[in-house]
């Protein structure tokens, strides 16, 4: 009986723990991994100004989503028919644990008749630190701007990433 006992404690510590053969990837909370979502309303009516929704301006088909090298963000759906826009704030290949990194994406706004009406920039600055010996990460020093407005300045961790509204 205890043995039994002692094997579905070792079954449920295994089962909670995100470290697995998996490596990083199998992390929940890895931010190479995890999207950010962000979507940018209208100040006064609270309703999205990218998408197929009423009223909206500006096209999520033409629209894009750009980096600071200028190429367009290609992540599927990057931004969705109700304005989400989902991106990762992290490149394996090139950020670095413990180092503060600093990426700005550019929104190029257009309308449905494909001409470009604004330009919008999103800016972040932050820091990834492990938080255990378990991959659990954690962003340090956390700043987020919408066309120079300062909108978070922590990055709290769900399973579906993080996601903010920005107003315009």
């Amino acid at each position: 009986m205890r043995s039994l006992i002692h094997i579905l404690l070792i079954l449920s510590i295994l089962l909670t723990t995100c470290c697995t053969p998996g490596g990083e990837e199998a992390c929940d909370n890895n931010p190479f991994y995890t999207p950010f979502f962000c979507y940018v309303y209208d100040k006064n009516t609270k309703e999205s100004i990218v998408g197929r929704c009423v009223n909206c301006p500006y096209s999520n088909e033409l629209s894009t989503l750009r980096n600071e090298f200028g190429d367009t963000i290609l992540t599927e759906q990057t931004i969705d028919t109700d304005g989400a826009m989902k991106f990762y704030l992290a490149t394996e290949q090139i950020d670095s644990i413990n180092k503060m990194i600093k990426k700005s994406y550019y929104l190029h706004l257009v309308d449905f008749n494909g001409v470009e009406r604004d330009i919008d920039t999103i800016r972040f600055k932050f820091e990834i630190t492990n938080s255990n010996n378990c991959d659990l990460f954690t962003y340090k020093s956390f700043e987020c701007y919408y066309n120079d407005s300062l909108y978070l300045t922590s990055y709290p961790w769900n399973k579906s990433g993080g996601r903010v509204i920005f107003h315009k």
